[in-house]
């Protein structure tokens, strides 16, 4: 008997020396733990540190609870607990610890403190013990690693609801100013008894532990909150990068292509990597990568991936949330804060397409119009809110003059806020440069405009120059609600280039008149968007999905004529459904009014019922105008002048203000 503890002895020193002799051969780098980040808002710790404790090395010593002298080979972090007092330990195998052995001592938290030590030296162990309150379950404490990043949850009883965190950010811009409210700490070294006072940050931290499919879209799992940079895109839109800040992933996830199902057939991947020790990359591609979603889960620790189609057309809660409050301040950087509050958790996702912000709450039923138009009232920001389907919402937000700054949700995601900020005056001179009416800024000005061969001049900031006094416009009352909708549709577009006519392309010139129908709607308070602003293609269900989702009071379809009779000529107005009859009318009495016969030279051809796709399938009432035949001669010649297309724009507008009313 004694000689076989005596031979186990041996055999143990003889490993020891082996792993020592190891070391030093080929040079392995032992895990450096360096501090812990605590934060009660998301109920994670997280242990700071650099390379890895899941080396070649062995640690030869793992301790058991209630056991004097045990002795495992391990390669993997230990836990257990105590119950007098209550502590939660960790040990960390081949890890050294930087600086002395040291406690944080908190107030206000189920932790009462924490304590870090070199546990022992070859081997080298790390020890982490958590003394918790009595009330605490010990059981409630989970550790996650993947060899490098060491993560604590546990079940935090003090979570103040009041505590935001940024998960929407342009830049991925940690709110290192914030503060948990609640709680405090001091940091004593063992050695020399310093003790200093430290304040945990409000920092977003997740770890990405799981990814599953479901039959129209990928689930990311993890803990924590979920903090999103804004979305980047290819040019040709078949690839989006989502960084997602302050997050640490699984190995066993790490650089693996996963393939989005879709009941529709729709063809989308995506691929996970760690960008650094801080920051995890989401690479997803697609023929048209603009029109997937990541829908953020109640409790911010899950991302749902998918297509816009399902993600509209899917009950995410039998139970829909409704408005309780909204509100619109400023605040002293000059900020505007559009703040929502629900009775209830809500599911989100947020997007920027056709120069707009889009927030969508997937489980909001009723947005109660009536606070909602009373905060508009004293609203500088233009905002719309309509219902996508039964049980959603969109908020949109014409980021045109404004700079998107962020968006922060509440704890236990009954809030969510929007911050932007005014643009800076620009105005392009005789010259082709854009001359800016300040210099803050001026960077994101350069950015806006560093395209297209255009300089960029500064004149002096207006405290440079003598100010003179401007009197005062009185703001007309608008004739139409403000909450009237049009999407125009400029046909055609990129690859397809429409009717061609004298070497003059159809998809320029409906853009051209569509972009002054634009101008002289919003002119009118009218919310106006666009199917495009550029000449990019877009098939005919990309264009009839974004007007069924906006929900539009009207939608107004743009073309040029063609005919293989070059002397064809006129105007014609279609529609399709029985709704849409009347706006077709209405638009066509004052397009093809005898007035504008006259002077255009032109005859009326009639209001047309046609069976065209998109006059087909949208949902509002649809119309299709044909402003003329660009596969004639003189009638061409008249299209292609500024005159005759401001004359058109205005004639349109006309209709659909009098349908509206």
């Amino acid at each position: 008997m004694k000689l076989t503890k005596l031979t186990a002895i041996i055999v143990i020193l003889l490993m020891l020396a082996v792993q020592g002799m190891l070391c030093s051969a080929f040079g392995a780098e032992n895990l450096k733990i360096k501090d812990i980040i605590t934060d009660n808002s998301d109920r994670l710790i997280y242990i700071r540190s650099t390379g890895s404790f899941k080396g070649f090395q062995t640690a030869a010593y793992a301790p058991i609870p209630n056991s004097n002298n045990s002795v495992n080979l391990i390669n993997n972090i230990t836990t257990f607990t105590i119950s007098s007092p209550f502590r939660y330990v960790i040990d960390v195998p081949n890890a050294t610890l930087i600086g002395a052995s040291r406690n944080y001592k908190f107030q206000n938290s189920i932790i009462q403190n924490i304590a870090l030590s070199q546990f022992s030296v070859n081997p080298n162990v790390v020890r982490i013990v958590f003394t918790v309150s009595k009330q605490s379950d010990l059981s409630k404490f989970k550790t996650y690693t993947n060899g490098t990043d060491i993560i604590v949850k546990y079940n935090s009883s003090i979570i103040d609801n009041s505590i935001q965190y940024k998960f929407y950010t342009p830049s991925g811009d940690s709110d290192k100013s914030a503060q948990l409210q609640n709680t405090s700490a001091v940091l004593t070294y063992n050695t020399s008894n310093d003790a200093i006072d430290i304040t945990p940050r409000l920092q977003t931290k997740y770890y990405l532990s799981q990814i599953s499919q479901n039959s129209d879209g990928l689930i990311l799992r993890g803990l924590g909150q979920i903090s999103m940079q804004r979305a980047s895109y290819s040019d040709d839109n078949s690839t989006a990068t989502v960084i997602l800040d302050s997050a640490s992933l699984s190995s066993k996830l790490e650089n693996k292509t996963y393939n989005i199902p879709s009941s529709n057939k729709i063809k989308g991947t995506l691929t996970i990597n760690r960008l650094n020790s801080r920051k995890i990359k989401l690479t997803l591609e697609s023929d048209n990568s603009r029109d997937f979603r990541f829908v953020v889960s109640p409790d911010g620790q899950s991302l749902f991936v998918s297509h816009r189609t399902y993600v509209i057309n899917t009950i995410f809660s039998t139970n829909t949330a409704k408005v309780n409050s909204y509100k619109m301040t400023k605040n002293s950087s000059g900020y505007s804060i559009f703040d929502i509050v629900f009775n209830q958790a809500v599911t989100y996702d947020v997007f920027e397409l056709n120069d707009n912000f889009y927030l969508d709450v997937n489980n909001l039923g009723d947005y109660n119009i009536l606070l909602f138009e009373q905060m508009l009232k004293s609203c500088d920001i233009k905002v719309t809110a309509l219902k996508i389907s039964q049980d959603k919402t969109r908020f949109i937000i014409p980021m045109k003059d404004l700079n998107f700054a962020y968006a922060n949700v509440e704890s236990n995601a009954k809030s969510i806020k929007l911050c932007f900020k005014e643009k800076p005056a620009a105005s392009v001179n005789d010259k082709n440069e854009v001359v800016i009416a300040s210099t803050k800024q001026n960077n994101e000005i350069k950015e806006e405009y560093k395209s297209g061969n255009i300089n960029v001049v500064y004149i002096p900031k207006e405290d440079e120059k003598p100010k003179v006094e401007k009197p005062k416009k009185k703001k007309e009352p608008p004739t139409i609600s403000s909450m009237k909708k049009v999407v125009i549709d400029p046909g055609h577009g990129g690859s397809d280039s429409g009717a061609i006519g004298g070497g003059y392309y159809e998809k320029t010139l409906n853009l051209a008149v569509a972009k002054l129908v634009q101008e002289k709607l919003e002119k009118k308070n009218i919310y106006v968007y666009m199917t495009r602003t550029k000449d990019v293609t877009m098939t005919l269900e990309d264009r009839v999905n974004y007007s069924n989702e906006l929900s539009p009071d009207i939608y107004v379809s743009i073309h040029t004529n063609s005919t293989v009779k070059e002397d064809s000529y006129g105007l014609e107005t279609h529609y399709y459904k029985d709704d849409s009859l009347e706006l077709a009318q209405k638009i066509h009495s004052n397009f093809a009014s005898e007035k504008n016969l006259k002077k255009w030279d032109t005859k009326d051809r009639g209001v047309i019922k046609s069976c065209f796709y998109v006059i087909n399938h949208t949902e509002a009432p649809s119309v299709l105008i044909e402003m003329g035949f660009i596969s004639n001669l003189e009638e061409r010649a008249k299209l292609l002048t500024k005159n005759r297309q401001e004359q058109i724009a205005d004639a349109i507008v006309k209709g659909i203000l009098e349908y509206l009313k």
